[in-house]
């Protein structure tokens, strides 16, 4: 890592304005479990991951990431009506992030609930497929949305920006999410080959706006 050559630690933080950051990585931590997860829960806070109705899931399965702690807000101000959808009576704040709480503690966070692709009843989340393709030695951005689908009710997407002088094609990316035993239904669809991403002040991939650019036909398709 740029840091260490610098002498600086670099750590991984995780939480919200309604849950204070509760999972941080240990100073001892190794670089390789710093880039892997996303820190552990801290001291007094529990965090568990759940289903759509709220049960917990066990360690390793994907669900909607849960604290609990002298970290997590007591409500949102005048609205009663939010403060009951996101948290419960046991003091339970649900963030709508997807994580996956590993056997060592340690918190990985693959996407959000709303950025979920349905297809065909099966869900995909667009950060697992994103982060294997940053993995790609051709590939410099990249986001996956979800695009309507008649028989499917949506089918996955891929826009890539390619590194500079390099060509990406449909095949290589089929090929290359193969490589990494991904199940196939999560395969994106389609790629679309971009100069840039629209992003927010922050750097935040704008993902409705490639909806809308879709729609309009204002990509050239490669598959």
């Amino acid at each position: 890592m740029e840091a260490n050559k610098s002498g600086f630690k670099v750590l991984a933080v995780y939480g919200s304005s309604e849950s204070s950051p509760h999972a941080v990585s240990r100073l001892d931590d190794s670089d390789e479990l710093i880039a892997s997860s996303d820190g552990k829960p801290l001291s007094g806070i529990e965090v568990k991951v759940v289903d759509e109705q709220r049960n917990q899931l066990a360690r390793g399965e994907i669900g909607e990431e849960a604290s609990r702690g002298p970290n997590v807000f007591l409500g949102y101000f005048k609205q009663p009506e939010l403060t009951q959808r996101y948290l419960d009576e046991d003091g339970w704040y649900y963030s709508g992030d997807l994580a996956i709480v590993r056997n060592d503690d340690y918190l990985r966070v693959v996407g959000r609930k709303k950025d979920i692709i349905i297809r065909g009843g099966q869900n995909i989340s667009p950060a697992e497929v994103e982060s294997l393709l940053y993995k790609h030695p051709k590939v410099e951005r990249v986001a996956i949305i979800g695009i309507p689908d008649d028989r499917m009710g949506e089918r996955a997407c891929a826009l890539v920006v390619s590194k500079e002088d390099h060509t990406f094609t449909f095949e290589e990316m089929i090929r290359f999410l193969s490589e990494q035993k991904i199940a196939k239904y999560k395969y994106p669809e389609k790629l679309y080959l971009v100069k840039e991403l629209p992003v927010t002040p922050s750097g935040k991939i704008q993902k409705h706006k490639l909806v809308e650019m879709i729609r309009d036909s204002n990509f050239e398709m490669n598959c």
